[in-house]
């Protein structure tokens, strides 16, 4: 892409492992060979790179509550400077049998806890623990939000008739003053309104006041889509909780049509905001009055640019888009602010070669370097990676954690999370 440098920082990260499975668990579609061949179509590199050629051979099922996985991490740097990791095991993107789990580091994630049960459903209840968002209250009380799918669906097509169908139409929290050892029983969440679900993402943000913020995507019911063909088909929203996680307030809408945002709290009223969408390159976004508006809206790219005639009758292959002249699939990230003020933003690399990439902003937030991409890794086997959550030290050590179906560099992980270690001075201009 004219005008775009990618700078590698991959031979100066450490990386270690923070959840292992010790074999790959297969990606999304990769049972349906139309699917194969359309991967293929999309990322012509991996047909041809020996390490990546593969795509398509693993294609059993994960067993129910299988040891392993680590997707999906959400990282916390606590009040006494461990580093607590919430993270999808059991069972893959999609799928009962799914746990919410929790591992910590006491040594700046150079080494990690095995890691512990938060939520989890029974081997019947045909439910799926998935989704999910951590924090820390002022008082020391660790909190965790995660959500419910019924038998592996969106729960908005379960009938309201059946029972479980009602609490599973709300998100869940629970709450640990024991740093994590034991949790409370769950309490219920509401959704946003009649006809929307959503489900918690990404890092937790406790305010100057104490109030504890995390965000919230979803879908519109099919009843508001068949009332309005025209409706969004995604929504997210940001809760706020002014009692460390026992209540929450009815939630504000960041934009309707997007979805799972990382988002940053710059002062009381000014914050930053990296936002998904599934059909165009995520966007930064800005608001002025403590995240209850987002009024300015940014590119996240230098350009999206339109598809190669080969690419546009992909329609197995799921949600895609064009980035800075690459088809490359969604992905979320994590904004921080690191120990020299310079903002940083990682996000999860979909385009090959495969991994977790970054920009920053030198002025506080205010504008992003588009035309610089530093490359934090770039050995996952497949699209199916990323979802970073970072983390700074007041010292400068930045830690992310991610995820890989399978890292390249360090097979014998499996289907993993990671954590990369590195200074922020790899970013001084």
């Amino acid at each position: 892409m004219t005008g775009l440098r990618e700078v590698s920082l991959v031979d100066r990260i450490e990386t270690t492992p923070v959840v292992t499975t010790g074999h790959r668990w297969p990606c999304g579609k990769e049972e349906i060979p139309q699917s194969v061949e359309e991967y293929f179509l999309m990322y012509p590199q991996c047909r041809s790179d020996p390490r990546r050629a593969s795509y398509g051979s693993v294609t059993d099922p994960v067993p129910p509550f299988s040891r392993g996985g680590g997707l999906i991490p959400v990282l916390l740097r606590m009040d006494d400077g461990r580093l607590a990791c919430l993270t999808r095991t059991g069972a893959p993107h999609v799928g009962t049998g799914s746990e919410i789990s929790i591992s910590f580091s006491s040594d700046r994630g150079v080494s990690w806890s095995d890691y512990r049960l938060v939520a989890r459903g029974e081997p019947d209840d045909d439910l799926d623990y998935r989704d999910h968002s951590l924090g820390q209250a002022a008082d020391g009380t660790l909190v965790a939000v995660y959500g419910i799918l019924f038998g592996g669906v969106e729960t908005s097509r379960v009938a309201d008739t059946d029972p479980r169908a009602r609490r599973e139409q709300h998100m869940e929290v629970v709450r640990s003053t024991d740093g994590g050892a034991t949790w409370s029983e769950p309490g219920l969440i509401d959704m946003p309104g009649p006809g929307l679900f959503v489900r918690p993402h990404g890092q937790m943000a406790r305010l100057a006041d104490g109030t504890l913020v995390f965000m919230a995507r979803g879908h519109q019911s099919d009843e508001i889509h068949q009332a309005d063909p025209s409706a969004h088909e995604r929504v997210n929203f940001l809760y706020r909780s002014p009692d460390g996680g026992l209540t929450w307030e009815a939630p504000t809408e960041i934009r309707s049509g997007w979805s799972e945002t990382g988002f940053l709290p710059l002062t009381d009223d000014r914050w930053v905001a990296w936002v998904r969408h599934n059909h165009q390159p995520n966007r930064i976004a800005y608001s002025e009055d403590g995240g209850r508006t987002w009024t300015r809206w940014e590119p996240g790219s230098l350009s999206a640019g339109a598809p190669p005639a080969r690419l546009r009758s992909l329609r197995r292959i799921g949600h895609w888009r064009m980035v800075n002249g690459k088809p490359q699939k969604p992905s979320p990230g994590s904004v921080v602010r690191l120990a020299n003020g310079i903002v940083l933003i990682t996000y999860g690399y979909r385009a090959y070669p495969f991994g977790v990439r970054a920009i920053v902003s030198r002025d506080g937030g205010e504008r992003f370097d588009l035309r610089t991409e530093y490359v934090i890794s770039d050995s996952a086997f497949s699209w199916d990676c990323g979802y970073p959550s970072t983390v700074c030290h007041d010292d400068g050590l930045v830690v992310t954690t991610a995820y890989s179906l399978l890292d390249l560099d360090h097979q014998d992980w499996g289907t993993c999370c990671l954590a990369y270690r590195y200074s922020q001075d790899l970013f001084a201009a």
